[in-house]
């Protein structure tokens, strides 16, 4: 299959990735950590005794953050990854996420529904639509789980200002008619989605979480357990939607620990019927003092 590098989709990237979400408090708010950055990191090369170091072109130097989609508990996982600027950026995210979760976030129930072996090229992309040749191991297996890879390949992709759409094809250039977008997939998507931080990621005080999330009233709840998963800072927000609209959310939260350790960042929804937590989506990471 020939790769279809994707210049529009490169530049989309750096435009739709670095829309930020500004947090929405219910009052004043420490500063967060910042998250990845897009900006371009200069990286020194060595270079022989009594010579000069070219100067790195912009496109040895960017980097670009993007998402992953997987699957956690049956619904659909955003992750994101930090990889060197390539015009054919919409394919790296593509070929990411047939590489599968890393190990990390296996052991926090993170896993793939593409086979192993299987993988898809973007060979079209036109209006708005990517069309993407997948290899014939992607479509093995029961309807649920096809649809699955589906929505992983489509929410993968559909980051992507320049991609609104996905389209299906088969090795032998066969193209499904069927177009898809992330909205055939809505019930794959879980009613909070974290998109920071990152599983496995190392934080220290203030800690901002952000995400989007489709919960009532809008009113997003989220603590912090430490090692013992005893709760040690607690706070909530509200999203820019709620009740039957998706939204997104962003608190910055302090907490304090006296010594490194394991510790787990909890998002989740006060039931309407009695306050209970409902929606919990749980993210392993490491507590720094």
């Amino acid at each position: 299959m020939k790769r279809f590098s994707l210049l529009i989709v490169g530049v989309a990237l750096l435009v739709s990735a670095c829309q930020g979400k500004g947090p929405v408090t219910i009052g004043p708010a420490p500063s967060g950590n910042p998250g990845p950055s897009l900006s371009p990191s200069p990286r020194p090369s060595p270079s022989p005794t009594g010579t000069s170091s070219p100067s790195p072109t912009p496109t040895q130097s960017r980097k670009v953050t993007f998402q992953v989609w997987f699957i956690r508990h049956g619904m659909l996982f955003e992750t994101k990854r930090t990889e060197p600027f390539s015009a054919g950026v919409a394919q790296i995210a593509l070929d990411t996420m047939f590489q599968g979760p890393s190990d990390v976030e296996s052991r926090a129930d993170v896993w793939t529904a593409t086979p192993a072996g299987a993988n898809g090229d973007i060979t079209e992309l036109s209006k708005g639509i990517a069309t993407v040749e997948m290899s014939d191991a992607f479509y093995d297996g029961a309807s649920s789980t096809v649809r699955l890879r589906q929505a992983q390949a489509v929410y993968t992709l559909t980051q992507y200002s320049t991609i609104r759409s996905v389209r299906f094809g088969m090795t032998d250039g066969s193209v499904r008619p069927k177009v898809w977008t992330g909205a055939d997939f809505k019930d794959l998507l879980p009613a909070i989605v974290v998109e920071n931080p990152l599983i496995g990621s190392k934080l220290s005080s203030p800690v901002t979480v952000s995400g989007t999330a489709n919960v009532f009233e809008a009113t997003v709840s989220l603590r912090i357990l430490g090692e013992n998963g005893k709760e040690i800072a607690r706070t909530f927000t509200t999203a820019t939607c709620g009740t039957g609209c998706r939204g997104n959310y962003s608190v910055s939260v302090r907490f304090t620990v006296d010594h490194r350790q394991q510790g787990t960042i909890e998002v989740f929804e006060s039931s309407a019927k009695d306050g209970s937590p409902i929606n919990v989506v749980d993210i392993p990471v490491i507590l720094l003092p």
